[in-house]
Parts: C-alpha cells; sequence; structure tokens
C-alpha cells in the first residue's frame, strides 16, 4: 500500500522544491509508484522480502535538481531475492534515478541499459542468488552512472561483479565507480572472474572517460585481474587491493588511460598493454610487481607509457619490474624515479624492449637488467609502517637519486598521499617530510561501503 505526504497537483507543482515521500511495503504499490513517480519524489520502500513476478520497469525521469529517489526505508532492510528487482527499458530516456539502500540477492543480472543517463546505485547489497553458470551481477550501460558506496561480496561462479559495457562498438561515457567494498570472489577458472571489467576486448579504442577510485577489493581472485580495463581514455586511482591468491590492476586493451596513487598488496601488481598510459604514484608489495606488456596477436604492446614515481617492493625473487617477450617488443616507454625492490632481480627485460628511456631509478641489492645510466643499485631505507606501507625516512635522503628524482615529469603534481610535489622531487610514490599533514593509508572497511561516509 502506498501513502503520499503532498497529494493532487499541488504536489507535482513543488516535487522541486518540496520533497514527496511515497511510502510503500508489496510489489504492487512499488509497482504503482514507480509507474507514477515524478522528479524530487523520495519512494520508500518497507523491510521486507520482495519477489516480483516480472521486474519492476523504471519508465518515470527525475531531474538534476529533483532526482527521483528510490530507496529501502530502513538501509540493508528491503530486499529482493527472487529472480529479478529493477528493469531499465532498452528504449525511451530515463534520467536521474537513485537506487539505494537495497539488498539485491537475486538470481538474474541488474542492467543499466543505454537509454538511460545519470543513474546512481549507492549503498546496496549485492549478494546474489548466481546460477552454476557463468553470470554478472550490475551491468552498466548507461553514460554518467555512477557506482558508489555498495558492497558486492561472495561470488564464486565465472563472471564479474560490475560489467562496465555499452551498445555496439562504444562504452558508457563518464561512468564514476567509487568508494565501494568488493570482497571474496573466489572462482578458480583461468579466466573470466574479473571484480571490475571495464569495456571488452574489442573496444580497446572506445573512449570510456571512467572513474575508478576509492574502492577496496579484498580477497578477489577471481582472476589474473582485478581491475580489467579494456577500453581507452581512464584513471584507476587511490584504491586498495589486498589479501588476494591473484589479481592486478591490468590496461588489457585500450590507450591513454591512468594508474595512480594505489595501494597494492599481495598478488596485486599493475599490467600495462596499449598506448600512451601513465602509471605513477602506485605503492606495490607482495609478489608481483609493475609488467609492461610485448604484443601477441591479440593485444598490443606497452608503448610510449610513463612508468615513473612508482614504490615496489616484491618479496620474493620475481622482478620489480618485468618486460616481458611476445612478438612485438614494447618501446618507447619511460622508467624513471622508481624504488623497485626485490629478493631477485629488481628489472628484467627478456622483451628486448625498443628506444626505452630509464632515468634515476633506485633498485636493491641486484639491479638485473636495468641499463647503465637507468639508475643506481642503493639501500632506500624504506620502513614500513603499521599498515604495511614501505614509507621514505629521513635516512632515505641519503641516495642522492630519492632526494634528487629525476623528471620533472607534469603529470606528477601530488605524491600517493596527496601532497603537492615541490620541484625538487622524491623518488618514488611518497614526498618524504618530517612531519607530515597529510598522510593516506590503504582503505578499510570503515572507509567503504554502505555505511561510509
Amino acid at each position: 500500500m502506498a501513502t503520499q505526504s503532498v497529494q493532487g497537483d499541488e504536489a507535482h507543482r513543488t516535487a522541486v522544491t518540496a520533497e514527496t515521500v511515497v511510502s510503500v511495503s508489496d510489489v504492487a504499490s512499488l509497482r504503482k509508484a514507480l509507474a507514477e513517480a515524478r522528479p524530487g519524489q523520495r519512494i520508500e520502500v518497507a523491510p521486507g522480502q520482495y519477489r516480483p513476478d516480472k521486474p519492476l520497469r523504471l519508465t518515470r525521469s527525475g531531474t538534476e535538481e529533483a532526482p527521483i529517489t528510490i530507496v529501502s526505508a530502513r538501509r540493508g532492510k528491503a530486499v529482493f531475492d527472487g529472480e529479478a528487482s529493477f528493469e531499465f527499458p532498452d528504449e525511451g530516456r530515463v534520467e536521474h534515478l537513485v537506487l539505494s539502500g537495497f539488498q539485491f540477492r537475486q538470481s538474474t543480472m541488474l542492467r543499466v541499459r543505454s537509454a538511460a543517463r545519470h543513474i546512481r546505485v549507492t549503498r546496496n547489497l549485492f549478494e546474489f542468488d548466481e546460477p552454476s553458470g557463468k553470470n554478472t551481477w550490475l551491468m552498466v550501460e548507461a553514460d554518467d552512472t555512477r557506482v558508489d558506496r555498495n558492497t558486492f561480496r561472495n561470488k564464486a561462479s565465472e563472471g564479474v561483479f560490475l560489467q562496465i559495457n555499452g551498445p555496439g562498438d562504444e562504452v558508457a561515457k563518464r561512468v564514476r565507480v567509487d568508494r565501494n567494498l568488493f570482497h571474496d570472489h573466489t572462482f578458480a577458472g583461468a579466466n573470466g572472474g574479473e571484480a571490475i571489467r571495464l569495456g571488452y576486448g574489442d573496444k580497446g579504442p572506445a573512449v570510456a572517460g571512467a572513474v575508478i577510485e576509492q574502492n577496496l577489493f579484498v580477497r578477489c581472485g577471481g582472476d589474473e585481474e582485478v581491475i580489467s580495463v579494456k577500453c581507452s581514455g581512464n584513471t584507476v586511482r587511490n584504491n586498495t587491493i589486498t589479501e588476494g591468491k591473484r589479481g592486478s590492476i591490468v590496461l588489457r586493451a585500450g590507450n591513454d588511460s591512468e594508474v595512480t596513487g594505489n595501494f597494492l598488496f599481495g598478488t596485486a601488481g599493475i599490467r600495462v598493454c596499449g598506448d600512451d598510459h601513465r602509471v605513477f604514484n602506485n605503492h606495490v608489495r607482495g609478489t608481483i610487481g609493475l609488467v609492461l606488456d610485448s604484443g601477441d596477436a591479440t593485444h598490443r604492446p606497452a608503448r610510449r607509457a610513463l612508468v615513473v614515481h612508482n614504490t615496489v617492493v616484491v618479496e620474493g625473487d620475481k622482478p620489480a619490474l618485468n618486460v616481458r617477450a611476445d612478438t612485438t617488443p614494447a618501446s618507447e616507454v619511460t622508467v624513471a624515479a622508481n624504488i623497485l625492490i626485490s629478493q631477485g632481480k629488481a628489472v628484467r627485460t627478456p622483451g628486448r624492449p625498443k628506444n626505452f628511456t630509464w632515468r634515476g631509478n633506485v633498485v636493491g641489492k641486484d639491479r638485473g637488467e636495468l641499463p647503465d645510466g637507468g639508475g643506481v643499485q642503493a639501500d632506500p631505507r624504506l620502513k614500513a609502517d603499521a599498515a604495511g606501507v614501505f614509507r621514505l625516512t629521513a635516512d632515505s635522503l641519503k641516495v642522492d637519486a630519492i632526494k634528487s628524482a629525476a623528471g620533472p615529469f607534469p603529470a606528477v603534481v601530488t605524491d600517493i598521499n596527496g601532497r603537492k610535489r615541490p620541484t625538487a622531487k622524491h623518488a618514488g610514490a611518497e614526498q618524504y617530510e618530517a612531519a607530515p599533514e597529510l598522510t593516506r593509508a590503504p582503505l578499510t572497511t570503515e572507509d567503504v561501503g554502505p555505511s561510509s561516509s
């Protein structure tokens, strides 16, 4: 049954200035409220289980100033645990809708279709009753969608938590994915279990302009790629990946993307394919470092990438930076002002890179195949803090290549902490300060998900 706090023509006239609340407590009243929704309305769904016999169609639009908000009256207490929940039409523009506070435990994908615009999916729990076969939980195909402060958890089958796609050879533009918690993707197959897949391999040239930032990934080991970028012009920044048995940030297809400010632990590294990427201010600690791909029949080699001001500590004998071998060598990459530490060779170049620029890198006990003139072999005197982040110390500045880093590089304005770097920049991800006012740490569960600020 639905009730409204304002009725009649007056409600319609004041929708954008005085929000109308519609309370519903069953599928029928929810379906009716959705069909009659107006800009500025807030449809509050009472706690309970909702199992519509067919998806609830979203056909009404809000405005930028007065979106339509569909929300669980008590966060997490309205549960969709049947086959489906909401459905966006594949024709007809639907704009400025918010879906907030639900538990999605359904068995089929929630799909934000390309005809929609300015959709927000926020503060929900995704934990599907998934089939044993391949499946995706949330598919975003609409421009200007925001997916924020959700939890995605406990996926065992092939498929991804979140797929960003688009019509034809396009990918949804200006999608923002932020402050979400992704945890426990346990698919054990060889491929197809990413947490986030942005685009597809055949959509590499499509410019999406997506931003994936401030998300926490815990035990997302369903694939070698936790965040898989397969289109162009994106930003992956300030995320934390930890406790996985496998999985990295991978620029797999596409060009001109930026990976910066990320904290990566365990099996998480950064892998680069394609042209004109920028990888800087990242902290990598674990068993995999930075990987620059050579090209093969289906993937382009890394070309004209900027790989600078990263701190990489590999706890094993794998290289901190590896230029992989394949048909077409990586070329014209700048590798500079990085701190690269490994128990084995710091740098491996079996891929015979062409026309690389190596400057001012600091490597540990075995420089490996770092070219002469490309850096120094020295103890960087790093110290791990309570969160496991290797920080610079005052003694680190005794190494000239750390104190006076190679550069400048216009993309590098701040450090991994968000502190502005001065003209005299330090090597690695961090600008050392004896008493810093701002120091970022890896994200925790308190920083992300439905209850985060």
